[in-house]
């Protein structure tokens, strides 16, 4: 019954004006729920209170009800504790949404709210899975309690709506309707957002799509503009209010509900052929805007197909030399250099000076490792290129980047030539607690490489081109020194499935854990490069044991502490090149991590390598990154 209903509000769309609801949450805030809790728990502390905002909306004139179930995922649940009450949740907001159809006596339709899994505080790096069962739970829990129809509203991720959609295909016949959120660059790019989002989604066999959110209701008229030159699709539009603006303690939002309802006037003229509101809206928004729609008809449109490429962009194309063309030819040879923790760089640039000369292929630069105050990786990144013509790594670690920081950040590395990033989730503020800093994680490691994938397409993270593609070569960290090396394994497939193309690992000590590193190249089919940890006295052995992810065997410390200092740098070098020799074994080269980045302890092994290492070929035909 629910899903005929549905189709029946597919009908209705086709021959008059809808009117929808409007905002939940900052209406339920409005009329005093508390700021700090999520909406979706009056369901159940305040179930009265949601059933009233619903009531009113329906007095005047709004035809389609949502459910109070925008963020009622147990992902976002489980950060208020609240996961394993998501059935009763679920099934008291589609309830009481039915009651107040049921008692205002109307012909009114319940959509059931899915928002996006969004981006969790937390650096925990969640797996495909975790997230498909995640929207599966609050789909099948919103099936079953009866809505007539599916509304997946304020996404921002293309890719995030596209997987939800296909989950929803998968496990119910409820109508769906797709709406993403209106975020673009004062209009510039939606046209082309527009067009990749109905290619994609289209194709997912969705029923309507439309646009709700964002930052202007402008941006939604201009979403909504693109799409109706693009789809014969019924068209759905919510703006909110704009801008929020912090009052007394509180954001509130101050737009006119006059101005709404123009607004929502012209979303009707552009083609929208659902109209309802979202944050800030009241149902005195809904009112005016339901009386200037009253007897409206759909526009008349004749979509046109556009088929979007991003990838046809030119690509901005980095001048240094890609480190990975040696492969299979000789071993490649990259070495890390830290950043310096405070304005004198000379030194390190002079390091890497003697590397380009030694032959070195490409340097390794951390992103504020173990969360220690360094300058910017970016910036020595761009000295050393400039300095020695050497290509470099750049880190990019999730900790210290938001969203839009990041984006803005990766873009310039390209313009500045950088041609390879490693994604890392980065260490947690709190191992430097002096710093006062704390982490941000808006990325980790997995969500990084999706973000430098998409703008090698063209681009960025809400999928609207940004003029070029950006051609980076994408590097993934992967640490054999683990317990448990399958589930190392397993997260090292998913990172190139989001688009790793080479791998560093951790420094490794114990030649069984480089061995196990040619075997799980072989599995995954991208190059790992080894990491080999300079050793230049004892107490620098106990260091390394004071790493996290580094095991330093007792055998190997013993070594350095039966000598005497003069001759432990030695013993060093030597327990590398034995390391190195069976790298070189299963491996296509080596990474070498010198104590305090001082470059000349990587020499003697530079040489190493070039002059005794002879390479097995374990890329036949040269393969590249590309």
């Amino acid at each position: 019954m629910p899903a005929e209903r549905g189709r029946e509000l597919l009908t209705r769309l086709r021959e008059n004006i809808v009117i929808g609801d409007g905002a939940m949450g900052t209406e339920l805030w409005r009329r005093g729920f508390p700021h700090g809790l999520p909406p979706e728990q009056a369901n159940l502390t305040a179930p009265d209170l949601v059933k009233s905002v619903h009531r009113d909306y329906l007095a005047v004139g709004a035809q389609v009800l949502t459910t109070n179930t925008f963020a009622a995922n147990p992902l976002r649940l489980q950060q208020f504790g609240l996961e394993k009450q998501l059935r009763e949740l679920v099934n008291l907001a589609v309830r009481l949404a039915k009651e107040a159809i049921s008692e205002a006596a109307v012909d009114a339709f319940v959509a059931g709210s899915v928002g996006p899994i969004g981006q969790l505080k937390n650096p925990l790096e969640l797996s495909d899975e975790d997230i498909d069962n995640s929207y599966c739970e609050l789909i099948l829990a919103l099936a079953d309690a009866g809505v007539d129809l599916l509304v997946f509203e304020t996404f921002i991720n293309l890719d995030d709506l596209s997987r939800a959609i296909k989950i929803a295909k998968q496990v119910t016949d409820l109508p769906v309707f797709a709406q993403l959120a209106a975020v673009d660059d004062a209009g510039r790019g939606t046209e082309g957002r527009a067009a990749l989002a109905v290619f994609e989604l289209e194709k997912l066999g969705i029923d309507a799509i439309g646009t709700n959110c964002g930052v202007s209701p402008v941006r939604n008229l201009a979403i909504v503009r693109a799409l109706a030159r693009l789809t014969e699709l019924p068209i759905t539009a919510s703006p909110n209010l704009g801008f929020a603006q912090y009052v007394d303690g509180r954001f509130v939002y101050l737009g006119e509900p006059q101005e709404f309802a123009r607004i929502g006037e012209e979303v009707w003229k552009a083609g929208a052929n659902l109209i309802g509101g979202c944050c800030g809206t009241t149902p005195e928004h809904i009112r005016l805007l339901a009386e200037k729609l009253r007897d409206k008809k759909p526009q008349h449109r004749i979509a046109r197909r556009i088929e979007v490429k991003p990838e046809e962009q030119p690509k901005l194309k980095s001048p240094m030399p890609n480190f990975l063309d040696k492969l299979g030819n000789e071993p490649i040879i990259i070495v890390e250099l830290d950043p310096p923790r405070g304005l004198d760089y000379a030194p390190i640039l002079e390091g890497a000076r003697m590397l380009a000369h030694a032959g070195v292929d490409a340097i390794s630069i951390g992103d504020n490792s173990l969360a220690s105050i360094r300058l910017s990786n970016l910036v020595m990144a761009h000295l050393i290129q400039r300095e020695t013509g050497l290509p470099t790594i750049c880190h990019f670690a999730g900790r210290d980047h938001n969203l839009i920081g990041a984006q803005s950040l990766l873009m310039g590395m390209a313009v500045l030539g950088i041609p390879a990033v490693l994604a890392v989730t980065g260490d947690p503020a709190k191992l430097a607690p002096d710093v006062g800093a704390s982490s941000v994680y808006d990325l980790n490691s997995f969500q990084i490489m999706e973000l430098l994938s998409k703008l090698n397409r063209g681009v960025n993270w809400v999928d609207a081109p940004i003029g070029k593609r950006t051609d980076f070569i994408i590097g993934a960290g992967f640490n054999p020194n683990v317990p448990n090396l399958a589930a190392e394994v397993k997260r090292l497939k998913r990172k190139v499935e989001k688009g790793a193309q080479f791998v560093l690992t951790q420094a490794v000590f114990d030649p069984e854990r480089i061995k196990a590193c040619g075997e799980v190249m072989k599995e995954v089919g991208i190059p790992i490069f080894v990491g080999i940890g300079i050793l230049i006295s004892a107490r620098n052995a106990a260091f390394w044991k004071t790493v996290p992810g580094v095991k330093m065997p007792e055998e190997i410390l013993k070594r350095m502490e039966s000598l005497p200092k003069e001759k432990q740098l030695a013993e060093g070098i030597t327990i590398a090149q034995e390391l190195i020799e069976v790298t070189l074994q299963y491996c296509p080269g080596v990474f070498l991590i010198p104590p305090f980045s001082r470059a000349e302890y990587a020499l003697p092994l530079v040489e190493f390598v070039r002059s005794k290492c002879p390479l097995k070929n374990f890329f036949s035909g040269g393969r590249t990154s590309k």
